[in-house]
């Protein structure tokens, strides 16, 4: 392992000796093409400007365009407050401390859940498609023949093309579809183009249900209001509009955009009504239609670059020419997770759900919400090393508009201050623990997601971000510190919660309910520091800073089973799944940072050898970030691959393939399987390279922050480039090698934060 000197300096460049500096710009094409049309939605390619989204198909008579807009949830807020749950706590607790697991679990099902069933009440809603846009060909192609075809979304220019060839009454012609979805202007745009063939369509809008759609030749409206789930109060109400704004005989450009009044529903105003949303949208497309295509192209591609544009990657072996020959598409994976996370988030009202942006139905899989025992916080992993960190205001307004709802939960169901956030989060502020205890009573969610804002913090060292979210860290900390329970030994446990997801043998039975699952422990100890640090940095808070500290000293250590590995719970019960999907106590080791001795490391390994590679989608991108962390870039790399494994789908439903009964890995578009599609793999698996090539999460007692470059780079990356990541204290690296040697390093170190520059990985000895 290299070790360079301490650097405070605003820019350093060292290990420039060994060679000419090489091209670090983002000069190859990143491009995911097919040669055919969609047969499937998880075929087509997803555009997106954080607040609407668009999934063409390239059809060849007949193009259908997938829409979303950010805030289509149906539901409603509601108070799913059980007034059993304060009642019965006490004894929950008691029942837990004496070892009387099954009791508590049993007592938890009857007494302390949500009311109303939770996730599965019409008033918790979903996350829904807008809706499907289709253009119509039929008269243009009375035989659907084609040649030379080929569909193409480029990341470098946040574009989609389709192109064929085809013959009209004897001879050849062409014919050329772009489309993109305008950061700048707010519209989803569609160019359509032939050659030596007249351009002949027709268009409209459909939608399985509560809409109605009209229109004409150069018009289409789309109206509805979708279900709240409680017959006194009106759900959210939608409105979209397509034109045709520039028309010949071979060329037209259509313009869509759409609204709802989910933020007047939020703020509390009056709903609004389809006429003030109709006059929003016409307002918006009319603003638009002043520009040129060319215009309205080249403004929307010079915004989007000002981020995309921030990193380049490259790795693969050595060629003849000293060039980098890839080896795998960890780069175009990589930069494919930023562009998912830019057209999820730039200006958006929402942070990316279960499924982003993009959803192909009315009911998606579970709900499209935001699950915090992972995922949503997983979908903002690649956001700070990613060199994205101005897109963080979704997610920070989020957390900020559901903690007066998880006040309400911690005294509600706690008789504590605080606030809490269990497992079940979604557009409405929902935070009880959830219908089922087995796996809704996990109560750390709400910090995780604090901890997540605290990044931010890390990544900038913004003050004034962390003034604004300091009460957030507090609040969160102030629950969790309310509710340890004392063992007979004199320490400090959650209690009741459970490790997410995953359930041991208690008694030969099944069960999840527990006090101290370690992952709590390890929640704890970052959430208490981090406010104790924040408190600090503001000058603020000196005597709750020692009495937080106080309380992380008397918090259970973590244990080493006999068997070498870490130890999920308190006891060393055994797992219903020794492969679950979930390794909930490896918290510590990423994205925290408590699993940092060469004890608990190689813990960690063994833990992650008994788990095995398999898993779902974002269960093997965490597992690359695992063993990121653990500077094993040979087996951070495997789970790579396995997470690129293309699903293979098995079923036809008499409707055409579907992949509904596909398995973990991923679909032809790029998009993760869970199964089904979940961003967050794609998210995770795009941070888990990352961490690769770049980690910064050390921090040495006199307060230096070490900077790793290289940690895990496999045996395939012999040579390769990266320019842009991202480092915690406001610092960005850009590296070169070859051969597996450094030949250029850039720090740019504008804040000056005190750094050790190490290349190389840990080591477990």
């Amino acid at each position: 392992m290299g070790k360079t000197a301490i650097f405070t300096t605003s820019l350093c460049l060292f290990f420039a000796a060994c060679g000419k500096k090489q091209n670090t710009q983002n000069t190859q094409p990143l491009n995911i093409t097919f040669a055919q049309p969609a047969s499937v939605w998880e075929e087509t390619l997803p555009l997106g400007n954080g607040r609407l989204g668009a999934m063409p198909d390239g059809g060849i008579s007949k193009e259908t365009l997938v829409l979303n807009e950010e805030t289509m949830w149906s539901g409603s807020e509601w108070d799913p407050s059980n007034p059993d749950a304060l009642k019965y706590l006490p004894e929950i607790r008691q029942k837990l401390l004496n070892g009387e697991n099954i009791e508590a679990q049993q007592l938890m099902q009857q007494h302390f859940v949500c009311t109303g069933r939770g996730g599965e009440n019409p008033r918790y809603g979903c996350y829904q498609t807008l809706g499907r846009f289709e253009i119509d060909f039929a008269e243009m192609f009375p035989d659907t023949s084609f040649s030379d075809y080929k569909r193409s979304l480029s990341l470098n220019s946040a574009t989609a093309t389709t192109s064929f060839t085809f013959d009209y009454e004897g001879h050849k012609a062409t014919f050329k579809r772009e489309y993109f979805t305008s950061l700048t202007d707010n519209v989803i745009v569609v160019r359509l183009t032939t050659e030596n063939a007249p351009l002949k369509f027709s268009f409209g809008f459909s939608r399985a249900e509560r809409a109605e759609v009209s229109g004409n030749d150069d018009v289409a409206t789309m109206q509805g209001v979708l279900d709240s789930g409680d017959p006194t109060t009106a759900g959210v109400a939608f409105y979209a509009r397509a034109e045709v704004t520039q028309r010949t005989g071979n060329e037209a450009v259509i313009l869509i955009s759409a609204a709802t009044d989910y933020q007047q529903i939020i703020d509390g105003k009056p709903h609004g009504d389809i006429a003030q949303m109709s006059e929003l949208v016409e307002s918006t497309i009319t603003s638009a239609r002043k520009r040129s295509y060319e215009e309205l192209k080249q403004q929307h591609t010079d915004e989007y670059r000002k981020y995309f544009d921030r990193v380049a990657v490259e790795v693969g072996r050595t060629g003849e020419n000293g060039d980098i020959q890839p080896v795998d598409s960890a780069a175009l994976y990589m930069q494919f997770g930023r562009y998912l996370f830019i057209c999820s988030s730039y200006k958006a009202t929402l942070p990316p759900n279960l499924q982003g942006l993009w959803a192909d139905r009315i009911h998606t899989a579970w709900n499209g919400d935001y699950h915090m025992n992972i995922n949503v916080q997983m979908n903002h992993w690649p956001m700070e090393a990613g060199n994205l960190s101005d897109l963080s205001e979704p997610i920070t307004r989020y957390v900020e508009g559901i903690v007066p709802s998880g006040e309400q939960t911690a005294r509600n169901f706690y008789g504590t201050g605080g606030w809490t956030g269990h497992v079940l989060a979604n557009a409405w502020h929902f935070t009880a623990p959830a219908e089922n205890s087995t796996w809704g009573s996990s109560f750390t969610g709400g910090a995780w997601l604090a901890l997540q804002l605290w990044e931010h913090y890390l990544f900038t060292n913004d003050t004034e971000y962390l003034r604004r979210i300091y009460p957030i860290l507090k609040g969160a900390a102030e629950f969790l510190r309310a509710n340890l329970a004392e063992t007979a030994d004199g320490q400090l446990v959650t209690c009741p919660s459970n490790s997410p997801e995953n359930a041991f043998l208690f008694d030969g039975k099944r069960c999840c309910v527990c006090a101290g699952p370690v992952m709590d422990t390890q929640i704890c100890m970052e959430i208490f520091a981090a406010v104790e640090q924040a408190a600090g940095i503001l000058n603020t808070d000196t005597d709750y800073a020692t009495a937080l500290a106080a309380a992380a000293a008397k918090l259970p250590p973590m244990k080493i089973s006999p068997k070498g590995y870490l130890q999920e719970w308190l006891e060393d019960y055994d797992e219903i799944e020794p492969h679950h999907r979930h390794v909930s106590h490896l918290f510590g080791l990423f994205p925290g940072t408590t699993i940092n001795t060469p004890e608990l490391r190689e813990a960690a390994r063994q833990t992650l050898v008994r788990r095995s590679d398999e898993g779902t989608g974002w269960s093997m991108a965490w597992k690359i970030c695992f063993w990121a962390r653990l500077g094993d870039g040979n087996h951070a790399y495997r789970l790579f691959k396995n997470l690129l494994k293309p699903v293979v789908s098995a079923n036809n439903n008499g409707d055409g393939i579907s992949y509904s009964g596909a398995g973990a890995g991923t679909y032809p578009n790029l998009f993760c399987s869970h199964p089904p599609f979940q961003i967050d793999g794609n998210f995770g698996g795009s941070a888990g390279l990352m961490e690769m090539l770049l980690q910064s999460h050390e921090v040495t007692a006199d307060g230096t922050r070490i900077i790793r470059v290289l940690p895990a780079i496999p045996d395939e990356w012999q040579s390769g480039h990266f320019r842009g990541l991202k480092a915690r204290g406001g610092i960005t690296v850009a590296c070169s090698w070859t051969d597996g040697i450094i030949t250029d390093l850039q720090i740019d170190n504008p804040l000056n934060t005190k750094i050790e520059v190490q290349s190389g990985h840990f080591s477990l000895e």
